[in-house]
């Protein structure tokens, strides 16, 4: 009865010891925690900066007329010390201004242009408007126009569009007309030889006669490419139409 005390004591005995010891982490489980200045665990250090400027001049002359123009324009950055992403941006706005008796010149403009890049992609874009009214007495033409473009680039292939508008208004003596037109492009190509591209042009016009007959024509076309292996596929439409009226 005494021995079978004793086996029963050393066989608790060789249990806990083995409980214990596998609760040690051995040195390959150990939890390595890098320092800041290692390579895997440094972030890169982004410079930024930024200015700006803008600016006013006013002449009168003798015969009391004023010509004004005002200008300004900024620009600001954010670069990553070892170049590997960043933002860039600028815009850029100018204002002229002539006032003579009962006539009147304007012209305004505008642009924006801004760029985005990193390890694995590449970004630009750009707006820009331009303004004018010319105003004689009671003839008066303006002339507005806009556009915009946007591209992208990355590995897994690239994006690229633009658009343009524009639009005129005038009257002079019994005659008065504006005509508008806008068109976009758009491609898409990607790394394994997929691509497609588009493109619209819409238009409109409207004449009024000095016997008051009202001309109105409006015009349109869009196109359109697309690839993929060995398919190919593409199309075309056009419209354009006139009517006359009183």
């Amino acid at each position: 009865m005494g021995f079978l005390l004793v086996k029963c004591v050393f066989a608790v005995g060789l249990i806990s010891t083995l409980v214990i010891v596998d609760a040690r982490p051995t040195p390959s489980d150990a939890i390595y925690f890098p320092k800041d200045d290692d390579p895997e665990h440094s972030m890169p250090v982004f410079e930024q900066s930024a200015a700006s400027n803008t600016g006013t001049q006013t002449i009168v002359g003798p015969d009391g007329s004023v010509q004004q123009q005002t200008f300004g324009g900024s620009q600001s950055s954010n670069i990553a010390s070892d170049l590997s992403s960043g933002q860039l941006s600028a815009t850029n706005t100018q204002q002229q201004t002539f006032q003579s008796g009962d006539k009147f010149q304007s012209h305004n403009q505008a642009l924006g242009q801004s760029a985005s890049f990193g390890k694995d992609h590449l970004a630009l874009s750009n707006t820009n408007t331009d303004t004018k009214v010319v105003r004689d007495g009671a003839n008066v033409r303006e002339q507005t126009s806009g556009g915009s473009g946007a591209s992208i680039k990355t590995s897994q292939g690239s994006q690229a569009s633009q658009a343009q508008t524009n639009a005129e208004s005038f009257k002079e003596g019994g005659k008065q007309g504006d005509r508008t037109t806008g068109s976009s492009q758009s491609q898409n190509i990607g790394m394994d030889g997929t691509g497609s591209t588009s493109s619209a042009n819409t238009g409109s016009e409207k004449y009024i006669r000095e016997d008051g007959t009202v001309v109105t024509t409006s015009f349109g076309s869009s196109s359109s490419f697309q690839v993929s292996g060995n398919t190919k596929a593409s199309s075309l439409a056009q419209s354009f139409s006139k009517s006359f009226g009183g």
